[in-house]
């Protein structure tokens, strides 16, 4: 541990030299403000001859042509605030404002014009660095910070569920537990970020009911393994979230309050405050929802604070603090559909992030930058009292049993009865999760020419907590390396691999090579524009989590002392491994309709191999433990068993239809399937008599099953219109059936509440409306309508989802220049 830490302080002071020193050389003096750059297309060709306009307070202060390099620069500027607005022949034309040139320094700011009225985005995610997602053979998908403010959504996940590949499931209400599934993994197996920090629990479960859209102003979905510039956890997916950060350059800061209510009795409200003071900028934000849910026993509150401030002492250079935290509070009724009855039971938790950075640009093609950030999750659930009838079926004490109910599956097959709600013992049973994981991190991009890009980097994470009893303490490093290369703007690659070198598996390579090859260029007067064919294979791991590690094999024969090492030794048995993800790729995007409308199609293939399962004793033994070994434990324990696979394809069509009209729609088949498992269930099935000769999953699903909560259809639609002061906004969600288990023993501890496993979860349909109005520059009236049809379902079995409801509000700003030049117009 010592070694470990004297490591971290040298890297740490190596690393922060490095940057400091660099500053010395923090860009070029010129006399007054310079603002120069180059001109591109979303592929990275240059667009010599395209018109720059310089503006400031609205009048025109130099115009130029970019030369036959694409290249613009004004000289000789008074610092402050500009607009710049570019255009070219067969480009959408662009305004960027408030454009900050500082005195007697240099402002590099490239432009991208995009090819017609689609949106082209600059991502990070997948590659550390800022790329076109024209230029990507990933599949990426971003939401925008208009994207919440035009559907009116509160939590990051409801706008989750229009991405192809992803799939949401939330357990009842507001405030249930949320898990992700990206193209058919786990729900741990991916990795999520802020602003580039890992805020992922140990193992990497996040539950996303937590993460509202508070100060959120974009989030970036890397739909591929990229365990090269993540590490552990980024198995099936990479999501990344931006806070937003304070752009007026101005002494006047920017005021923001927001206020809705409705069904329910639903009250949000947030109040925000942006601005900038010379080389300060800042953004601050704090919100508080509450609701008491459409169930009993199921009432929600949710505080979130964030916070962006940054500092560049050049133009070179920039440090940033990142804040954000969140308490929650949340009524567990448990699953009332199978019970009848609410349970008692509360949740309490709170999440806090910090995240310290800074970046440097040595020169204009390397570039630095260095991260701290601590993460500290807290949740506690408690049961005070058993909840039911007291049932003691075989004098040992008693259960306590549900409401008489009856169970209708999705695949038309129901049970009538009494489950078992509570089991005896002392109460209340509180089980508390406390994690915090803090990591270093640096990376350093070297650009060759126009064509070349190389990327290497560290990272050191210390994670420590408790999981109920359970405790760890583990000290990762990470080490990666990548080369992107783009020729004549029409071959992309990207390549690189990653080493983890983690505390309980050791060391392991997983490498990662995209393509994207465009086959036809955009041309604005042909109606059929740019085609470009996509490639990925990548491989992705993630860590075993605290309860998973803690009843692994090893760890297991570890605690029983000297005779549990003496096994250890002489079988030869290993800590537990990584689970591991072998995933490939292939895709087309096509632009038509002269650059209108953009069509994705996708073909993917994961296979999840080394999923960690608990196994009994005699299952062990089938698996190829020893059988000394496998009857040394109490009752079996966590090994590396599971494999199964998950393929499918993506459709995604993107329209701009002209007068502020726009459509998008998505379509998801996965087909996931076990391979291979040696749980309990898999080997000895369970059997309800009322369904003779069907085997079911109690706890887990069959070998040749799909696994639990992964739909094989998912679609979605989005419908939007926005002119002058008025938009709207149609969303769907479109799921099919789902295999699960209703995981119910009935008041004998027998298999008569349990239902066939395949398609048990009804299929859905639900649709939301938005609208909204601004009256006043600086006021927006908003109304939503959620669950328009009504319908009742489960997006998780048993937990029955919110039927129709509704929202009104209003949010109000002021401040800022526009604010300033109002006053004295």
């Amino acid at each position: 541990m010592r070694k470990n830490r004297q490591m971290l302080s040298s890297v740490g002071w190596i690393l922060g030299g490095l940057l400091l020193c660099a500053s010395v050389f923090a860009g070029q003096r010129a006399p007054g403000g310079a603002l120069e750059g180059r001109i591109t297309d979303p592929l990275g060709a240059v667009l010599p001859g395209a018109s720059i306009v310089l503006l400031r307070d609205g009048q025109q202060v130099a115009r130029a042509s970019a030369d036959e390099s694409g290249r613009y620069r004004f000289a000789g500027l008074a610092g402050g605030l500009y607009d710049l607005r570019v255009e070219r022949e067969g480009f959408a034309p662009r305004t960027i404002s408030n454009v900050f040139v500082p005195a007697n320094a240099v402002r590099v700011l490239d432009v991208m014009l995009s090819v017609g009225p689609l949106r082209e985005e600059i991502v990070v995610t997948a590659t550390g660095t800022e790329v076109p997602r024209a230029q990507l053979g990933a599949s990426v998908a971003v939401v925008e910070e208009d994207d919440f403010r035009r559907q009116a959504k509160v939590h990051v996940l409801e706008l989750l569920r229009l991405i192809p590949g992803l799939h949401v499931a939330q357990t009842g209400g507001r405030g249930g537990q949320a898990s992700l599934f990206v193209r058919g993994g786990n729900s741990s197996f991916t990795k999520v970020l802020l602003d580039g920090a890992p805020i992922n629990q140990i193992g990497g479960f996040f539950d996303f009911s937590t993460l509202v859209g508070t100060q959120i102003e974009r989030v970036e979905v890397m739909r591929n393994p990229n365990s090269v510039l993540y590490g552990s956890d980024a198995t099936s997916g990479v999501l990344q979230i931006f806070t937003r950060r304070g752009r007026e350059h101005a002494r006047i800061p920017v005021f923001g309050y927001a206020i809705e209510g409705g069904s329910y009795r639903s009250l949000r409200q947030e109040v925000s405050l942006s601005g900038a003071a010379r080389a300060f900028d800042y953004a601050s934000s704090f919100s508080r929802y509450d609701t008491d849910n459409h169930l009993p026993h199921h009432a929600y509150h949710n505080g979130t604070y964030a916070g962006n401030f940054g500092w560049q002492p050049s133009v070179a250079s920039e440090v940033r603090l990142v804040l954000r935290h969140t308490v929650m509070a949340l009524g567990v009724p448990n699953a009332l559909d199978f019970y009848g009855i609410p349970d008692d039971s509360t949740m309490r938790g709170r999440e806090t992030y910090v995240v310290l950075s800074g970046r440097h640009h040595a020169m204009r093609r390397w570039q630095n930058q260095i991260r701290f950030s601590s993460v500290h999750s807290m949740s506690r659930f408690t049961n005070p009292a058993p909840t039911g009838e007291p049932f003691d079926p075989f004098g040992f004490g008693p259960v306590y049993l549900g409401a008489p109910v009856t169970i209708v599956g999705g695949n038309g097959f129901r049970v009538s009865g009494r489950a078992i709600l509570d089991f005896g013992g002392v109460y209340p049973q509180t089980f508390v999760t406390d994690t915090v994981r803090q990591s270093l991190f640096a990376q350093s991009d070297v650009s060759v020419g126009e064509a070349f890009t190389g990327t290497f980097g560290f990272r050191y994470e210390n994670e420590r907590g408790r999981s109920g009893a359970q405790r760890v303490a583990r000290n990762n490093f990470s080490y990666f390396l990548q080369g992107q290369y783009n020729w004549v703007a029409r071959l992309f690659v990207t390549a690189g691999v990653g080493i983890e070198d983690n505390a309980v598996f050791g060391v392991d390579a997983n490498p990662r090579v995209s393509l994207a090859y465009v086959l036809r260029r955009g041309e604005t007067s042909s109606w059929w524009n740019e085609m470009k064919l996509r490639f990925y294979f990548g491989t992705g791991i993630k860590e075993p989590s605290i309860f998973q590690e803690g009843s692994s094999l090893f760890a297991v024969l570890r605690r029983l002392g000297e005779s549990g090492e003496a096994l250890i030794a002489r079988f030869r048995i290993a800590p537990i491994g990584p689970e591991r993800n072998r995933s490939f790729e292939v895709g087309l995007d096509q632009n038509f309709g002269w650059n209108h409308a953009r069509l994705s199609l996708v073909l993917f293939h994961n296979r999840f191999e080394n999923v960690i399962e608990f196994l009994s004793r005699s299952a062990l033994v089938q698996l190829g433990v020893p059988a000394e070994v496998a009857q040394a434990t109490p009752f079996g324990a966590n090994v590396n068993a599971q494999t199964f696979r998950a393929r499918g394809a993506e459709v995604e069509l993107l329209a701009d239809l002209g007068h502020g009209l726009m459509a998008r729609g998505s379509y998801t088949y996965v087909d996931a399937k076990i391979l291979r498992s040696f749980s309990s269930d898999a080997l000895r099935p369970s059997f309800n008599p009322a369904f003779p000769g069907i085997p079911i999953g109690a706890f887990a699903p069959l070998v040749g099953a799909r696994p639990f909560q992964r739909p094989p259809h998912v679609g979605s639609l989005l419908l939007g219109w926005a002119r002058s002061r008025w938009s709207a906004a149609v969303v769907g969600s479109f799921v099919g059936r789902r295999d699960t288990s209703t995981f119910l023993s009935d008041p004998f501890f027998g298999p008569s509440m349990l239902l066939p496993n395949r398609n048990l979860n009804p299929g859905y349909q639900k649709l939301d409306v938005s609208l909204s109005v601004r009256p006043h520059d600086r006021l927006t009236l908003v109304a939503v309508i959620e669950n328009v049809l009504n319908q009742r379902y489960t997006e998780v079995f048993g937990y029955p989802a919110p039927k129709l409801n509704f929202r009104v509000g209003a949010r109000l700003n002021w401040g800022g220049v526009a604010a300033w030049r109002d006053i004295f117009r």
